[in-house]
């Protein structure tokens, strides 16, 4: 049996709940791809990065920085060492583009949270 308790908070995992995130993630993966074309077909490219970022995430975490690194050491693996340096630079790019790039709420969060807030207490979470 359920005991009868007032729920007082509320935890929000934040990018992708309270505002967009992974379509840049997308974006700039796709980008990445078309940097290395010359190298690996997109398909395979996306495998290799999703690898690295799965043996980073006990290093360097989730998020953009994590992602860059990643993308930089997935360069270097599918070019033997021989990523151009553009390359390299264009990828740096990306990763400060994104960091850059301002938050914009998803539709109707900021009155929902609103509405919400005076009731519960609100907690939301990054990773």
């Amino acid at each position: 049996m359920r005991a009868n308790h007032p729920i007082t908070t509320i935890g929000f995992d934040a990018d992708d709940t309270l505002w967009q995130n992974e379509q840049f993630f997308r974006l700039t993966e796709e980008r990445f791809a078309s940097l290395l074309a010359d190298y690996a077909e997109q398909d395979h490219l996306t495998e290799r990065l999703l690898d690295a970022e799965r043996r980073n995430l006990q290093i360097y975490g989730f998020g953009i920085k994590g992602f860059t690194l990643s993308m930089i050491e997935t360069a270097l693996e599918v070019t033997e060492g021989r990523a151009p340096a553009h390359v390299i630079q264009a990828i740096l790019d990306a990763g400060r583009e994104m960091l850059a790039h301002p938050v914009e709420t998803l539709p109707d969060v900021r009155e929902t949270l609103e509405r919400i807030s005076g009731v519960v207490e609100l907690v939301e979470t990054l990773e």
